[in-house]
């Protein structure tokens, strides 16, 4: 036990050695990681993980190559932090490839930086392993920063990031700590709870690359192909049926003006899966009244609207759904 904790502080850095860190240019490691593996190898690794997602994987690339933050914005579930996380594990730009951090509103700014334990540099030395504890913006120097959810953080905690997206440094009671990196945010929409507006100062220091909602074939190509993956360890694949139904019904949802957040890709996902595993459980063909509850149970809590109460969405939910049952049937008969 005793070696193992004086292993744990021996792989600590000391302020001293962040102190005395050395510049890395980070447009010049993701230029030459392009150029090793090759656009179109990057774009077919990624294939294997996230659809339809091509042209905003080459926008990523286009800002981080001369050294811009990226940050992608888009609906819940279409594959925002998957994508940041690939591109950064497909770059390896260092090991481990990337730092991820899961933004929230109390979020304070020393959880971002890291601070000074006083108690600690005035008992052991400001060069004690644990008088410093650095944060993810110091951790990441030569590393992809995965920002998840970006505008989930305050006001104050935004402001944190300003120096350092800028001069490359933190500053830390007065200590100045180098720190280089690419910072990869996601965001979602500003009608989605629990967000912030971004200030325009730290708007200004990222490039955006806005993920759309998929068109109808892209979004049931997903479906189908999610839905089957999540389902391979069961050995049992989706319907074509009940994939039409359900993106029949996501279309339907999404063309309608009193809906302000619609269901989300990876809920749907899951009514598919939830659909099949547990018609596989009762050892019997999944039907569509399966899916229906499925689609309440996943997304039901998630819609929002113009609705007086949680009944009447509820109510409207199970409406679109059976005209989405009615499309598919009047389809398949042609």
């Amino acid at each position: 036990m005793q070696s193992n904790s004086k292993d744990l502080l021996g792989s600590l850095p000391t302020l001293s050695s962040l102190l005395k860190r050395d510049p890395i240019s980070m447009e010049t490691k993701v230029v030459k990681a392009i150029r090793e593996k090759g656009v179109n190898n990057i774009l077919k690794s990624l294939e294997s993980s996230l659809r339809g997602l091509g042209e905003a994987t080459l926008d990523v690339l286009s800002g981080l190559s001369v050294g811009r933050h990226v940050m992608i914005m888009g609906p819940v579930g279409v594959g925002k932090t998957t994508l940041a996380e690939e591109i950064a594990s497909i770059l390896a730009l260092d090991n481990p490839p990337y730092i991820e951090v899961a933004c929230h509103s109390h979020m304070t700014a020393t959880e971002l930086t890291g601070d000074i334990d006083i108690a600690v540099a005035l008992q052991a030395g400001l060069d004690h392993p644990l008088a410093y504890i650095p944060g993810p913006l110091v951790l990441s120097h030569g590393k992809v920063l995965i920002m998840d959810e970006i505008n989930r953080l305050n006001p104050y905690s935004q402001a944190s990031l300003l120096q350092v997206l800028q001069e490359h440094y933190v500053y830390i009671r007065g200590f100045r700590i180098r720190s280089d990196f690419l910072m990869i945010a996601t965001s979602n929409p500003a009608e989605y709870s629990g967000v912030y507006e971004l200030s325009e100062a730290l708007a200004d220091r990222m490039k955006v690359v806005e993920i759309q909602y998929p068109d109808r074939e892209l979004l049931k190509a997903i479906l189908e192909w999610k839905a089957n993956l999540t389902l391979s360890h069961i050995g049992v694949k989706t319907p074509s049926m009940l994939t039409e139904v359900l993106t029949n019904f996501i279309t339907l949802m999404n063309q309608d003006g009193i809906i302000e957040v619609s269901p989300s890709i990876r809920a749907s996902i899951y009514a598919l899966a939830n659909t099949m595993a547990k018609a596989w459980i009762e050892r019997r063909e999944p039907a569509l009244s399966d899916l229906k509850k499925e689609v309440l149970a996943n997304m039901a809590h998630v819609v929002r609207g113009s609705f007086s109460s949680e009944g009447e969405k509820r109510d409207y939910i199970a409406r679109k759904f059976d005209e989405a049952v009615t499309i598919t049937t009047r389809s398949g008969r042609r």
